[in-house]
């Protein structure tokens, strides 16, 4: 920017001008040593072009229409600036050099300054749907690879500081914003008093927690009951049991997670104590709440694909009062997530006495009743009718189906266009029949006959028996009662019965109408039976003769006889976490052994309940809870506390257990290691097992 100046300027308006300057505080110097400090201070184009320090008022007010000249920095300090005026000395340059004068003017330099970042958050997150964030996730994948293995872990050290929490967070899940608004509505009392004077008020009380009370008021429109029409849709149930499940959850929460195994025992802990204790997680309630009620639950069956659901028969354990009025039999569905309320419900005319899923379809449900019928029921769709029902044509027995196991399919069975898939099982009942059923496109069952026991005669092999030299033949007893149906762990065609008569039959479905061994196990009806899950030949058998039998194939005499208590052993099964505990039950106590410590008396001995009679009991699938269940229709769900560590070779500690129990048997001793290796194939755990 430059400006002519003018001859006719006064000399005055420069002077004062001047003097302005030199007033200005940037340019006065009090002392010498500031003046040498600013001159250090200034830049080398500074101190030879001489550019002047201006701001931006004094350029606003016409100080850039003249060019300055100021005296340099070789003259003293105390002495006083000179300024020297264009026309001067342009005049005086003008004559020597001859050249036109120059125009006044000032120049103003303007530089950028280095940036100064006073504060930076970079960003450490990315979009997951991105090609950002797409190459983000593969270099996390790639780092976790890297360091993967045991040489390649990093050494870090625990340290507290603040840093920026990763978001994770896709665009998928952000939602669009709720609209709402008002409006107005205006309703009478004349026409609310209207409406439910046309509704048919009714009041009913409903039971809560046993004792208490509450009436719930319903009202009917049209005769028809407003609650029953919307508990009736599939949505609306659907979610109540969800509801129900979070509730529940509110109330139950640490024994669901002890089912669920989050919190296992510490093995660092210091103060380690085996107290082979059971604690009760919560207590599944009777479909009656009425005692004078019999509901007894006779068979409990954990879903093979999810162990959080349960099927639960009730009916008639015991028959002593039999003759009485007409009993009723139920199948409730449970859940662990709801411990309170069952989710399916299915009622019958008849006491039912056992259940079983499908291990390849597991929504299938087999149901048996007291009159000898069959069931096949699709727990997902709660709606609709049985699949199937066996009928009296091809099913002629009416005696109660005791149990049921599902077997793998074989070549000759027949299977509908949508039951391929699905395998046939086999029903035993107390007829001394065996029958094999198969689900075809029909809504009956396909049965027929597939063994026939007879009552047994002469010497046995097993326990020694003596049998009367002669038996009146009865018609309406030649058979034995088929108490109790386990299939073998290893070969897929055999399968175990146990009678009243205390026999145990083996038979296959490869052989029909004759079986293939005949063992006497106990002297009264032997009830359960269990394969160990570490040994394929290794088996336990109880009944009513208060004892446990141990036996192992190839050894016709029982290895071990476990006996406590002076009551019939409703049922006994090994332990899926321990190869060398069992759990027995009995009348009124649940009894835990461990044939490393004795075979005299079990380890520990639990009572809940002392006045009511257990019937049977399931083991979970993960092996550290239990399922009891008791004559007055409740399910005590169980847990092991205080157990022992398992030891890392189950099959050894195991052999080691049985041959301490036999050190005062050296025959059996020396007939046990004849028997060579009796468990799976490198010491292996068979866990599909029920």
């Amino acid at each position: 920017m430059s400006r002519t100046l003018r001859q006719d300027y006064r000399a005055s308006d420069f002077q004062q001008l001047s003097q302005m300057i030199r007033n200005h505080p940037l340019m006065k110097t009090e002392t010498e040593t500031d003046q040498l400090e600013l001159q250090k201070l200034r830049t080398p184009e500074y101190r030879t072009k001489c550019v002047m320090r201006a701001s931006l008022d004094d350029i606003a007010l016409g100080i850039n229409l003249y060019k300055l000249q100021l005296g340099g920095g070789d003259e003293p300090a105390t002495k006083t600036e000179k300024v020297k005026f264009a026309p001067i000395a342009v005049g005086r340059s003008a004559c020597k050099s001859g050249r036109p004068p120059a125009t006044p003017f000032i120049k103003v330099l303007l530089r950028q300054t280095p940036l100064v970042v006073l504060f930076e958050r970079p960003s450490m997150t990315a979009e997951l749907d991105s090609e950002e964030g797409r190459q983000v996730l593969a270099d996390n994948q790639r780092y976790e690879e890297l360091l993967a293995g045991t040489d390649k872990s990093r050494r870090t050290v625990d340290s507290d500081t603040q840093t920026m929490t990763a978001l994770k967070k896709s665009r998928l899940v952000n939602t669009e914003r709720l609209c709402t608004d008002h409006v107005a509505s205006y309703v009478s009392n004349f026409e609310m008093f209207d409406t439910y004077k046309d509704m048919e008020a009714s009041t009913k009380k409903v039971q809560v927690q046993g004792e208490q009370e509450m009436q719930v008021t319903t009202y009917k429109v049209g005769g028809v009951d407003q609650f029953v029409a919307i508990n009736s849709l599939p949505s609306f149930r659907l979610a109540l049991m969800l509801t129900m499940r979070i509730l529940a959850s509110n109330v139950f929460e640490p024994q669901q997670r002890r089912f669920r195994n989050m919190t296992p025992p510490d093995p660092f802990a210091e103060d380690v104590q085996f107290k082979y204790r059971l604690r009760l997680l919560w207590r599944l309630s009777p479909p009656s709440p009425e005692a004078s009620v019999r509901q007894a639950v006779t068979a409990v069956s954990f879903c093979p694909n999810n162990g959080d659901i349960l099927a639960v028969s009730y009916g008639i354990y015991t028959f002593a009062q039999l003759s009485g009025p007409t009993r009723r039999g139920f199948v409730y569905v449970w859940n662990i997530k709801n411990p309170v309320n069952p989710e399916r419900c299915y009622d019958y005319k008849v006491p039912v006495v056992t259940v079983q899923f499908s291990p390849v379809a597991p929504q299938l449900l087999a149901i048996g009743l007291h009159n000898g019928d069959i069931e096949i029921r699709d727990i997902s769709q709660p709606d609709l009718p049985p699949l199937a029902i066996s009928q009296r044509s091809s099913s002629v027995h009416f005696e109660p189906v005791t149990a049921i196991q599902w077997i793998q399919r074989s070549d000759g069975d027949v299977g509908g266009d949508d039951g391929d898939d699905i395998t046939p099982f086999l029903a035993a009942s107390q007829s001394g029949a065996v029958t094999k059923y198969q689900l075809i496109n029909s809504p009956h069952l396909l049965g027929f006959e597939h063994q026939r026991f007879q009552r047994a005669e002469g010497e046995l092999e097993g326990i020694p028996l003596q049998r009367p030299a002669k038996e009146i033949p009865l018609l309406a007893n030649r058979h034995p009662q088929c108490l109790e149906l386990v299939l073998d762990p290893v070969q897929t065609d055999i399968y175990y019965v146990l009678t009243d008569e205390g026999t145990l039959y083996k038979c296959s479905t490869n052989y029909p109408l004759q079986h293939l061994e005949l063992r006497q196990v106990h002297e009264t009806p032997a009830v359960c039976m269990d394969f160990s899950p570490w040994s394929p030949k290794l088996y336990l058998t109880c009944g009513s003769d208060w004892c446990i039998r141990i036996w192992l194939a190839g050894i016709i005499a029982p290895v071990i006889t476990l006996q406590h208590h002076l009551s019939p052993v409703h049922c006994a099964r090994w332990s899926r976490t321990h190869s060398t505990i069992l759990v027995s039950l009995s009348h009124t106590t649940v009894d835990i052994w461990d044939l490393r410590y004795s075979t005299l008396k079990p380890v520990s001995s639990t009572t809940i309940d002392a006045k009511i009679c257990y019937t049977t009991f399931r083991f979970a699938h993960c092996g550290r809870s239990l399922a009891v269940g008791n004559e007055a229709g409740n399910l005590l769900m169980l847990s092991f506390e205080d157990m022992p560590f398992p030891p890392h070779f189950q099959y050894r500690q195991l052999k080691r257990a049985i041959y301490k129990a036999l050190s005062l048997e050296p025959a059996l001793k020396q007939q046990v290691k004849s028997v060579g290796h009796f468990g799976y194939p490198r010491g292996e755990k068979l866990t599909t097992m029920q």
